[in-house]
């Protein structure tokens, strides 16, 4: 850690991002593609992390491959002239992952990479005067002071020791989380899966860990029946998880109320395979994609394929795909009380860090508000209970909620949130990036 923000009084920084997973290196590697991270780093920036080194977050604790291909993946590194990543473009982690091209590629190998490149900017921080990498602390809250600045109160992981750090600009990059209040909310068939079918759960976010994975083949044994329910990409991420770690005789059904979606790279390509399920509303104005960011990619999207017959694909006899029809639906109630294992599959919710106020009071967050409110708008600024953005706090990352066709395309049908390593290193983390360095500069 550098001696401007040493055991003394705390510097002021020109940001502070909280969480160095994926989604919170994302800004520095932004900027780095924007030839600006230099300029970002002289205003002084410092990431937070509980533990002791950044870059892979929870990415290698998940058993299943990548909704990205390799070759974008690596592109942070490949691509981007930043001086600090020429060596990593050799570096064993970039190439395992580099050798899967076109093809999706285990998480666990996306974490190495990660760590590596985590491991890069962490001795560019450290190298930085008034920067620094602070492993090893929590995030308690973030209070408001005057003339705009933000107090983020720390606490030391190994001895407790709290910590005050100062800075103009925070940006929360820390993750998402499946709390009980969605599945006590969540009606499937005229019930609600907690409590009626609690022993039965296991929330996706763990199911498609490697020891999830393993206790849900404890549970099914050879001849077991599974319920996922969902129609994101975790939810057939998970399916396909289970028929590669179950037996043969194991029966998988997923439950969703949208329609299922699949990618195609064009309308004619869709048209050459028989699949017509889309209109103009589902072909992205930028790209000409069909359901760029609705559709299933990669591993998901041909278990999907032979699910659906499509393209002349062979079924898959163990995977039954059944569209809800509420309000009341006797086959879903049928599959969820024999199921033996019952994997929600609803998505995240933002876990932010409190925010209080001048007076010391609370702030509420739009996204503490009921269902799935967003946690960001467009700028990726965070926002109050009332929706107006607070100034100089900043998130991205998974369950941010981040929404902007504007740059990032998209078809005009797509209503949800759209997450990935690419985009965050790209678009989300750019747009942050370029608005810290504008606001940095008015400062000096």
């Amino acid at each position: 850690m550098c001696g401007a923000m040493g055991d003394g009084p705390p510097a002021l920084l020109g940001c502070l991002i909280i969480g160095g997973g994926p989604a919170g290196l994302a800004p520095l590697v932004a900027a780095s593609r924007d030839n600006t991270l230099v300029e970002l780093l002289a205003q002084g920036v410092a990431v937070v992390d509980q533990g002791n080194k950044i870059g892979a977050g929870r990415v290698g604790d998940y058993a299943i491959t990548s909704d990205s291909t390799a070759t974008t993946l690596v592109s942070c590194v490949n691509e981007n002239p930043g001086p600090w990543f020429t060596a990593l473009r050799a570096h064993p982690a970039t190439q395992a992952v580099a050798a899967y091209g076109q093809a999706a590629v285990p998480l666990r190998l996306v974490g190495e990479f990660m760590a590596v490149l985590g491991a890069a900017l962490h001795e560019l921080l450290e190298a930085t005067p008034g920067c620094a990498a602070l492993t090893g602390h929590k995030a308690v809250q973030a209070r408001q002071m005057p003339d705009g600045i933000w107090a983020v109160q720390l606490q030391n992981l190994a001895d407790g020791t709290p910590r005050i750090v100062y800075a103009r600009h925070v940006v929360l990059a820390t993750g998402g989380h499946q709390p009980d209040s969605v599945l006590e909310q969540y009606d499937v068939a005229g019930t609600r899966l907690l409590p009626d079918f609690a022993p039965k759960l296991m929330r996706s976010g763990v199911a498609l860990t490697g020891q999830g994975l393993k206790d849900i083949a404890q549970r099914l044994g050879t001849s077991g029946r599974a319920v996922i329910i969902g129609s994101s990409s975790s939810a057939m991420a998970s399916a396909n998880a289970l028929l590669q770690h179950t037996g043969r005789g194991v029966q998988v059904t997923v439950l969703h109320r949208r329609r299922l979606r699949v990618f195609y790279p064009s309308a004619e390509a869709a048209l050459a395979d028989g699949y017509t399920a889309f209109g103009l509303e589902d072909i992205c104005p930028v790209s000409g994609f069909v359901y760029r960011f609705a559709g299933f990619r990669l591993d998901s999207r041909e278990l999907v394929m032979r699910a659906m017959g499509i393209g002349g694909r062979p079924p898959e006899p163990r995977l039954h795909l059944h569209q809800l029809a509420p309000p009341q639906d006797e086959v879903a109630r049928q599959w969820l009380e024999t199921a033996d294992v019952i994997v929600p599959a609803l998505g995240y919710r933002p876990r932010a860090l409190p925010v209080v106020s001048l007076t010391g009071q609370p702030v509420p967050l739009f996204a503490d508000g009921p269902g799935a409110p967003i946690l960001v708008d467009s700028q990726c600024r965070l926002l109050d209970a009332a929706g107006t953005p607070l100034p100089g706090l900043f998130g991205i990352g998974l369950a941010s909620g981040f929404i902007s066709p504007e740059i990032s395309g998209g078809e005009p049908s797509f209503s949800g949130q759209t997450n990935g390593i690419w985009q965050w290193q790209n678009e989300v983390g750019g747009k942050i990036a370029r608005q810290l360095v504008e606001a940095n500069a008015l400062t000096l």
